[in-house]
C-alpha cells in the first residue's frame, strides 16, 4: 500500500491494525450439501452442464472454468445470517471436482484486477454505504478489501460483480 494511502487511512480515524485476511468464495462443505440435495438457496433444481467454452468466474475455488467442466448456475447466499441485506443471486459453481480456492489470505491474480463493487458491512450487518467501492481501474483488489477491514465497525466485505452484481468473494479478518 501507498504512503499516501497509509497517510489518508491513518488521518480518518480509529483504523484496525490488520494482521491477517481471509478470503473465500462460498464455503465448500455448504456448497457440498446444496449440491447433493439438487436444489439450490432459491428452491431451484440444480442443473449441471459441460462448459464448452470455458471462462465462466467459479465462485467455489475463485478461477475462471476451463473447457470440458461440469459446472451449474446456482442461487446463493453468503450470508450467515437471516436479514434484509442477506442477498440471494446466481453464481457459477463445479458440480464436483473442485478442490476449493489455492489460498485464502490474497485473491488469485486473475480475480485480484478485475472491475468489481467492494460492498462492506457493518457489525450491525447492513451494507456501509459510506465506504462502498467502485474498483474500475485494476487495482489490487485485495488492497482495497484490506483498506476497508481497517475499519473496526466492518465486519465483512463482498466483492460484486460490476455487471450483474452477482456475488463473488467474502473477505474478513483472520481469526
Amino acid at each position: 500500500m501507498s504512503e499516501t494511502r497509509q497517510h489518508v487511512l491513518a488521518t480518518e480515524g480509529t483504523l484496525v491494525n490488520m494482521s491477517g485476511l481471509r478470503i473465500i468464495g462460498i464455503d465448500n462443505d455448504a456448497l457440498s450439501r446444496v449440491l447433493g440435495s439438487g436444489i439450490d438457496h432459491g428452491g431451484n433444481a440444480i442443473e449441471p452442464f459441460v462448459d464448452d467454452e470455458g471462462g465462466w468466474p467459479l465462485r467455489c475455488c475463485l478461477q475462471d472454468s476451463q473447457t470440458g467442466d461440469s459446472i451449474a448456475i446456482i442461487a446463493w447466499s453468503p450470508f450467515s445470517w437471516i436479514g434484509p441485506y442477506a442477498e440471494t443471486g446466481p453464481i457459477v459453481v463445479h458440480v464436483r471436482g473442485c478442490l476449493g480456492p489455492i489460498a485464502d489470505d490474497r485473491l488469485p491474480i486473475e480475480l485480484d484486477r478485475r472491475p468489481m463493487t467492494l460492498r462492506p458491512y457493518g457489525l450491525d450487518r447492513r451494507i456501509a454505504y459510506d465506504k462502498v467501492r467502485f474498483v474500475d481501474d485494476h487495482t489490487s483488489l485485495t488492497e482495497h478489501v484490506t483498506d476497508l477491514l481497517r475499519y473496526p465497525e466492518i465486519m465483512e466485505v463482498h466483492g460484486r460483480n460490476v455487471t450483474g452484481g452477482c456475488y463473488s468473494f467474502m473477505a474478513s479478518r483472520a481469526p
